[in-house]
């Protein structure tokens, strides 16, 4: 389960921050980790969401955690879950024009 450590350490958590989100210990987050155990489906399920990965990219058959995204989408992601809030919201303030423009154009199709 190395994908688990890699996307809790990619969004700058501890054990125990993901083990709050997921209503769970901190050791059941170590163990799933090290590969001591494996979690179960509704585990998986909930940690894909928690991350907003798939399944497969979680369980390591994927190497792009969504298969709408393409690599270089999939790394923007990346590094905006790594950056700090205030880069976060540059990041939010510079794209607005350009998600308001591409919501109205898909609304008229």
């Amino acid at each position: 389960m190395n994908r688990i450590k890699q996307l809790r350490q990619g969004n700058g958590w501890l054990q125990a921050d993901l083990a709050k989100k997921l209503q769970t210990s901190r050791q059941a987050i170590g163990n799933y980790e090290t590969g001591e155990r494996s979690p179960d489906v509704e585990t998986i399920l909930k940690l894909c969401e928690i991350f907003g990965c798939s399944a497969d990219y979680l369980l390591g058959r994927s190497a792009l955690p969504s298969p709408e995204l393409s690599e270089e989408e999939t790394e923007l992601l990346l590094a905006f879950r790594r950056a700090d809030d205030r880069s976060r919201e540059m990041v939010r303030l510079a794209l607005a024009p350009f998600i308001g423009a591409a919501i109205t154009a898909e609304s008229a199709k």
